[in-house]
């Protein structure tokens, strides 16, 4: 389902999880264009029992998932708090949150938030209403974002954050391959080329016509 990925598009499922919200939202890569699929909360209030809570939690992103067929899950990594017991019902949040990409076999990308944040908003330090904004200005082009859709609630747009991180994350890591595989083609074609001229030209001669391709950066 969710890991036969399309090689020209990447679909990103993001997730902020908790508890009592959980805030998810889809967004995909086609080519250069990123594009908004949609957002939402799963919101478990008026459930008093841990253990039904995170069935609500499951349940909805199964259904996400089913409706919208994600190739990768992004969510923020865990990370250490002042209150004890709230970072253990986080972690409990995650737990149903990763089962459920597990399931659907999704790979699964994980982020701090301030890798989050500086790939979103450039500021690793940013608060969640520039979080909001910035993801709006991505996604909405500077149109009105109810107009497009868009969800008001920064659980969701939290959420789009780190789905929008890892779109980010993936198109510099392309960058970086394409660009190690140019320098890698043309070390091939510089050694193939001496080895022929070798043959027909002079030491000299040949040591000239690399020296020129290196202050070409062919080599």
């Amino acid at each position: 389902m969710g890991a036969q990925s399309p090689p020209s598009s990447l679909r990103v499922l993001g997730v902020d999880p908790g508890t009592l919200r959980t805030g998810w939202g889809v967004v995909e890569r086609a080519g250069r264009s990123v594009e908004f699929r949609a957002a939402g909360v799963l919101s478990t209030r008026g459930f008093h029992s841990l253990p039904e809570r995170l069935r609500i939690i499951y349940a909805g992103l199964v259904e996400v998932i089913h409706t919208w067929t994600p190739h990768v899950l992004s969510l923020e990594k865990a990370f250490l708090a002042y209150n004890v017991q709230s970072a253990f019902r986080l972690g409990e949040a995650r737990g149903v949150v990763l089962l459920a990409a597990a399931q659907a076999g999704l790979r699964i990308a994980e982020y701090s938030a301030t890798e989050i944040k500086t790939a979103v908003v450039g500021y690793g330090r940013a608060e969640k209403l520039q979080v909001q904004k910035a993801v709006f200005a991505l996604l909405g082009g500077g149109a009105n974002p109810q107009a497009l859709g868009l969800p008001v609630s920064k659980d969701a747009t939290d959420a789009l954050a780190a789905a929008l991180c890892h779109l980010q994350t993936t198109r510099l890591a392309e960058q970086v391959q394409k660009a190690a595989d140019g320098r890698r083609q043309a070390i091939n074609w510089a050694g193939s080329h001496t080895r022929s001229l070798r043959n027909v030209l002079p030491q000299k001669t040949i040591e000239q016509l690399l020296a020129a391709a290196k202050s070409r950066g062919r080599v």
